[in-house]
């Protein structure tokens, strides 16, 4: 397999100061970028940092679960500065829980860790075809309860 490497958007690198020399946004633990207070940064998007680079932000791949809790982290800060608090809700990258199913094809992988970033003190990865079928099935609960509105169940 050949993965090009992620880059970021020339809109975000035209912005003096947003985005670091891969394009990628800076950012604290509440998803704010580190330049500009009133922007946020999830998913791809963002610049955490990672030990294993010596904390030199960089841009990783981020499935759905670290994206969504990063965008729940972001939206409660939004909705802070809107009322015209501080943010309050901070959750390092790093200590997020790893809940991932990479699908390929008729088979895949469950990957279940306590938190995204080494050490770590529980981590799994259970290969096997049982992986795409679960993939397939949340695939159809997701979009299911976005079609009827079922926002708030899990």
């Amino acid at each position: 397999m050949i993965v090009p490497p992620f880059t970021g958007q020339d809109v975000v690198r035209a912005v003096p100061g947003l985005a670091d020399e891969k394009g990628f946004v800076p950012v604290l633990d509440t998803y704010q970028s580190r330049a500009y207070a009133d922007v946020y940064a999830v998913g791809v998007a963002a610049a955490v940092d990672v030990p294993w680079t010596s904390a030199i932000p960089v841009g990783v791949p981020k499935t759905g679960f670290p994206t969504e809790t990063q965008a729940h982290v972001a939206a409660a800060n939004i909705a802070a500065a809107v009322r015209g608090d501080s943010p309050t809700t901070h959750n390092e990258f790093g200590k997020i829980p790893a809940v991932c199913i990479m699908d390929a094809g008729n088979n895949g992988v469950l990957i279940l860790a306590d938190k995204m970033l080494p050490p770590r003190k529980f981590g799994v990865m259970v290969p096997g075809p049982q992986s795409h079928a679960a993939k397939i099935m949340f695939e159809k609960y997701f979009l299911w309860k976005a079609r009827q509105g079922y926002v708030r169940l899990p």
